[in-house]
């Protein structure tokens, strides 16, 4: 674990690039800091992870949920 993974949170697990790409987005769209780390072999067809930083996760929770997401 590096020192700043506990910096992060995840708030979503998109299913392929292209919903990854469009979760960053809409996500840095709002002003949150997106990371996004490949669960797995990183295919474009895998898993990712999409996280924020910990003081903002609930906030990114909440505006994915408003956004039927």
């Amino acid at each position: 674990m590096k020192p700043d993974d506990a910096l992060w949170m995840v708030v979503y697990m998109a299913r392929g690039a292209r919903q990854a790409d469009s979760i960053e987005a809409l996500l840095a769209a709002e002003g949150f800091l997106v990371r996004r780390r490949a669960v797995g072999s990183a295919q474009a067809d895998g898993t990712f992870e999409l996280l924020v930083l910990s003081s903002e996760a609930v906030e990114a929770r909440k505006f994915l949920l408003d956004n039927n997401l």
